[in-house]
């Protein structure tokens, strides 16, 4: 979820095994996976609020959510457009920024192609203020002359500004498609349910941080509060959103969305700073995709 994640899956792996590692290396480094974890609660959102599914929109949301989580390679490679290809003894995304790059810019290319094609109904403005933030989140900001960091570097705004753009993106996006007022109260509360799902989610991105966050001197909230209550937080978090779910779904739904918070609270139990990187990028990120597949199963 973190966008500046890159899992070590590399190793010494039999030749029967090469294939699946190179694989699994394409869909997680070129955030393939997390993409699709953003078109399937986009897709959920329509289910939930018994909405026909746009299929424009989510596959809008997957195109912008790709090009941000490579935004970092095509800024990269903007600023450095000669610098050095790694070749061999390197991590899959070292090997493959001139890739990453042009897998972020057709996708926003293509996604503005999807947005005018198709006239999905969400403000410009809405648009521009999220491109801000997601833009800002990567990429230092040059104001009179002077470097400003990234806003991923302000202490312990990271977290919220990742659930934030999650929520808004794949809960009131298709809901504003959808002609739905963005104050109309089951857009609220989709909403709000979502932020909380997110925000206990990317707080274990801060756990698997935190040496690194401590060594460059980013305060985040397990550094403030350390790990042990930070997951305790994120436990509090999915507490809240399924006593919400309990509230507002009935039958099948209702118990799709306990029990997918049930499967990201065993997520958080069992994370630590230590753990690999690949735990958080499978399992972490895979407890969206989890729970908008146990929401469509509630609706079949």
């Amino acid at each position: 979820m973190a966008q500046d994640q890159h899992i070590s899956i590399e190793g010494k792996y039999k030749p029967q095994h090469q294939l699946a590692q190179q694989i699994l290396g394409a869909v997680l480094y070129s955030s393939v996976f997390i993409s699709c974890c953003a078109f399937s609660l986009t897709i959920e959102t329509y289910k939930l609020a018994n909405l026909p599914i746009s299929l424009p929109m989510a596959v809008f949301v997957f195109l912008a959510t790709l090009f941000t989580y490579n935004l970092s390679s095509v800024y990269s490679f903007i600023r450095r457009p000669h610098q050095k290809q790694y070749k061999h003894g390197a991590a899959w995304w070292e090997r493959n920024k001139k890739l990453l790059a042009i897998v972020g810019a057709l996708s926003i290319a293509a996604a503005a192609g999807v947005y005018f094609y198709y006239g999905l109904e969400v403000s410009i403005w809405v648009l521009l203020h999220l491109a801000v933030i997601s833009v800002g989140y990567t990429v230092p900001i040059i104001y009179k002359s002077n470097k400003v960091k990234p806003l991923r570097s302000i202490p312990l705004l990271k977290v919220f500004l990742i659930a934030y753009v999650w929520a808004v993106v794949t809960a009131w996006f298709p809901l504003l498609d959808a002609g739905i007022a963005a104050w109309d109260a089951q857009a609220v509360m989709l909403l709000l349910r979502r932020f909380l799902f997110i925000l206990a989610l990317a707080l274990l991105f801060d756990i698997r941080d935190y040496a690194y966050d401590r060594s460059m001197k980013t305060l985040t909230i397990p550094g403030l509060i350390g790990v042990k209550n930070t997951k305790l937080l994120s436990l509090a978090l999915l507490a809240v959103y399924v006593l919400l779910a309990l509230q507002t779904e009935v039958n099948e739904v209702q118990w799709a969305l306990v029990a997918s918070a049930a499967m990201a609270a065993l997520v958080v139990i069992f994370s630590n700073e230590h753990k690999p990187r690949i735990y958080y990028a499978l399992l972490a990120d895979g407890a969206m995709l989890l729970h908008a597949g146990m929401v469509y199963l509630a609706f079949s």
